[in-house]
């Protein structure tokens, strides 16, 4: 049985519930984070925290637990679930409200559950994206409103696409749970505005750094056909090569060269990290 903290009580995740009138659910507005544990440990917690709670302050959630209480009810939530390694999802919402659009008393919910992994051959053969015309708002936050991501689900599963490469006014931005990676002439670019700045992008910017230039800027959409390489990074999935945008293909199809030492790198600072 999995365990979730809710408003400082453990009790079974199945148990949780909210209000009919919490601005979550009647206005989406909520926020959230997810990061997950190597060796039974949180990987960059510390980076992840300062996340979440850069979302609340931006939706005027007050937000008060610290890191140690935090790390305290991860633990324990692994215990009692026994889990020995877990995703972990912190989940702020803004509670229930009178007149659903005032934050009264906002609901914090942490949420420990089973990793699911991607097979094999998506990070050999590399995996397929399909561009769309989309900006999130309000991007810096990370919120629980996915409506265009799950709208978009049909589509993708049409086009036999891995995700949705977000475009906005002739810019690449991001996928919906994922940043973006291109590869040109052995410089590493990504998006750097208008875009939720993921942990797993900052650790691959860091361990970049020796091995690549490295640029975070505005990227447009004619440098997609151009790249050489391409991939995404995320939490629970780390780094997947992209071999096709749309009708096109990257790299002449196959994953490249530099996508293969960034993954060898990752792998290695994991590795490390989790002893």
């Amino acid at each position: 049985m999995l365990y979730c903290y809710s408003n400082g009580h453990i009790i079974p995740s199945a148990e949780a519930t909210v209000h009919i009138s919490d601005l979550g659910l009647v206005r989406s507005y909520a926020v959230f984070d997810f990061f997950r544990t190597y060796g039974g440990k949180p990987f960059r917690m510390p980076d992840y925290l300062a996340r979440f709670r850069n979302s609340a302050a931006n939706l005027r959630l007050p937000f008060n637990l610290s890191d140690e209480e935090l790390l305290n009810i991860i633990n324990l939530l692994m215990t009692k679930s026994e889990l020995k390694e877990a995703g972990i999802k912190m989940i702020l919402t803004g509670g229930e409200s009178k007149d659903t659009m005032t934050i009264e008393k906002p609901n914090f919910f942490v949420q420990v559950m089973e990793l699911s992994e991607l097979s094999e051959d998506h990070y050999t053969e590399g995996v397929k994206l399909i561009t769309s015309d989309f900006q999130r708002e309000i991007p810096v936050v990370k919120s629980t409103h996915y409506l265009n991501a799950i709208k978009l689900q049909p589509l993708k599963e049409k086009h036999g696409a891995y995700d949705v490469l977000y475009c906005f006014k002739g810019k690449v931005l991001e996928v919906p749970r994922n940043n973006f990676f291109l590869i040109k002439n052995d410089t590493l670019i990504t998006p750097k505005d208008d875009v939720l700045l993921g942990i797993t992008r900052k650790v691959t910017l860091e361990l970049a750094q020796d091995h690549f230039k490295v640029e975070e800027r505005e990227v447009v959409v004619d440098e997609l056909q151009e790249a050489d390489e391409a991939f995404v990074t995320g939490t629970t999935r780390r780094m997947v090569p992209v071999v096709q945008i749309d009708d096109y293909s990257i790299g002449e199809g196959r994953v490249g060269e530099g996508t293969k030492r960034l993954i060898r790198l990752f792998d290695q600072y994991i590795g490390e990290v989790s002893i």
